[in-house]
């Protein structure tokens, strides 16, 4: 019958543009692309990079986040890194304390103002976790109530905690506010064992993933100076939308191509397009933050290398590396 037969026609469209749109994507960044420069690096092919810890599930950067994600079996834990004003190095995100603290309680008037300017001792008076039970009610903890900024060493501790522990990967945050920081930083992971002493092999950290040390950053600048710190540690140029209007995916492309190994653009500008564009200059994709399985498996299709994720959870699950986490038996045995 001709209806029949329109009908026929009108559901082969949408049809045809989908294989067309997975034959366009496969052509553009072929599957496994980036499984050879992964591998050259010591990085696991579709890492499961645990943003801030399993910061789903406990308050960001807090020592339950990152034991938990360890715990997990995570590759890397991530965190950012910033310096206090007496020179301390503390893994936190935001550049000012208002969000994620109680510090309009107890430094009233001075919430606004950048990390920088908080002595160490300062910050140690801080809740870091309340604020996370607040916002989300069903997934709060009593234990949460008190956590405290952890500092690099302290991050380190939890991954060497275990042998084969996971991989760090860390962020130079907001580099410009923290000039020359990067020495200290170098100097911290040294003396843990992550970066060999000048004219030495390798180090001595015992971790699940052959590069146990990923640099990455948003400055450019910092990069440089990281590389020529620590030239056999992986850098990874962050890419935000901004970022990528003014400066074009091309531009990133060949300046990380010259002085870093990996890009890691924000999700929306994962597309196959630019994901083969970084396969073919040597570079592996790396984007965030990766929360949602639709999201964890289009990007995957995308042919990128590993994502960035709150959940790690999920996506350990999604890419085979582990089935069946369960949190709550995790929490747990990690005394939260």
């Amino acid at each position: 019958m001709r209806w029949l037969r329109m009908l026929a026609i009108v559901l082969s469209v949408p049809a045809a543009l989908l294989l067309l749109a997975v034959v366009v994507s496969v052509a553009l960044s072929p599957p496994g692309a980036g499984r050879r420069p992964a591998k050259e690096l010591g990085v696991p092919h579709r890492a499961v990079i645990a943003h801030r810890g399993a910061s789903y599930w406990a308050p960001e950067a807090t020592l339950p986040a990152y034991l938990l994600a360890r715990e997990m079996g995570v590759d890397y834990l991530e965190g950012d890194l910033q310096r206090t004003k007496d020179g301390v190095i503390v893994v936190f995100h935001d550049d000012t304390l208002a969000d994620k603290t109680n510090v309009a309680h107890v430094f009233p008037g001075r919430e606004n103002d950048p990390i920088e300017t908080f002595t160490y001792e300062e910050l140690m008076q801080l809740d870091a976790g309340s604020w996370f039970n607040e916002a989300f009610p069903d997934r709060a903890r009593p234990s949460f109530a008190g956590q405290r900024i952890l500092t690099l060493e302290e991050l380190i501790d939890v991954a060497k905690a275990v042998e084969g522990g996971p991989g760090l990967y860390l962020e130079t945050k907001s580099a410009h506010r923290h000039a020359g920081y990067e020495e200290e930083i170098v100097r911290i992971l040294r003396e843990a064992g992550y970066i060999a002493a000048p004219g030495a092999t390798a180090g001595a950290v015992s971790s699940a993933v052959s590069a146990p040390l990923m640099f990455q950053s948003f400055v450019p600048e910092s990069l440089v100076e990281l590389k020529r710190l620590a030239p056999d540690v992986p850098r990874v140029l962050l890419v935000s939308t901004e970022i990528e209007a003014e400066r074009g995916w091309d531009r990133l492309l060949e300046f990380a191509a010259a002085e870093a190994h990996a890009v890691g653009p924000i999700g929306f500008l994962a597309w196959p397009w630019n994901v083969g564009k970084a396969h073919r200059a040597g570079l592996i994709v790396h984007p965030y933050t990766i929360n949602l399985a639709w999201q964890m498996r289009l990007l995957a299709f995308f042919g990128v290398d590993g994502v960035f994720t709150d959940a790690p959870d999920l996506a350990l699950e999604l890419y085979g590396h582990r089935r069946d986490v369960d949190s709550e038996a995790l929490f747990e045995a990690i005394g939260y």
